[in-house]
């Protein structure tokens, strides 16, 4: 089984030349288009409900503006006992409105 520790080692036993032409690889093949979509990146984001500092995070805010932004209606969330949830499908509109206004 190949594991990144087993790779890892294998770049550092490769000769500094070679070592070079792999990441010119990665660097063109990783990154192949000049721009992503929203969907591209964030396409793939977990199912299950997000907990405040978790969506907080995921919208680059802080706490405070999060739950700010919940007090005034900005954003729908759901309360699960005294604990503040937010749909990932919710996350991802505000996070794509918030792109397009940025």
């Amino acid at each position: 089984m190949i594991t990144a520790e087993k790779v890892y080692k294998t770049i550092l036993d490769m000769q500094v030349k070679e070592r070079e032409k792999l990441f010119t690889v990665i660097a063109r093949k990783g990154f192949e288009k000049d721009s992503y979509s929203h969907e591209e990146v964030f396409g793939d984001i977990r199912e299950s409900p997000f907990i405040l500092r978790e969506a907080a995070e995921y919208l680059e805010v802080a706490e405070i503006t999060l739950r700010r932004w919940v007090q005034s209606g900005l954003i729908q969330f759901k309360k699960l006992g005294r604990n503040i949830v937010f749909d990932p499908d919710e996350l991802k509109r505000v996070k794509k409105s918030k792109a397009k206004k940025g």
